[in-house]
């Protein structure tokens, strides 16, 4: 089976990049434990998102990356994680797609 990828990208606030990637450290940390197989963190450096910070998840296939989500969805780090994080606001999604392997 091919892999899955989530793609997101995402534009930092002002000032805000720091604070972004923090919690992205946090968060990660938390998805691999429930089972992504990797997490990039890329910053643009040219092109369409330049300043952007581009964030790839990589799953075994795409039955398993519904199979994380679901489960995503229900641990309670990540319930404990939302709670703690729900009034910032440091960047803006431009996108968030799901590919596979062609």
């Amino acid at each position: 089976m091919a892999k899955a990828y989530e793609i997101s990208v995402w534009k930092p606030h002002v000032g805000k990049r720091a604070d972004f990637m923090k919690n992205w450290d946090e968060i990660a940390k938390i998805f691999k434990e429930i089972g992504v197989s990797d997490i990039k963190i890329l910053e643009g450096v040219a092109g369409k998102d330049v300043g952007h910070i581009v964030i790839i998840q990589t799953f075994k296939n795409l039955t398993d990356n519904g199979k994380i989500n679901d489960a995503i969805g229900e641990n309670a780090k990540v319930k404990a994680w939302m709670k703690k994080h729900a009034k910032d606001d440091f960047a803006t999604m431009i996108s968030h797609d799901l590919y596979a392997d062609a």
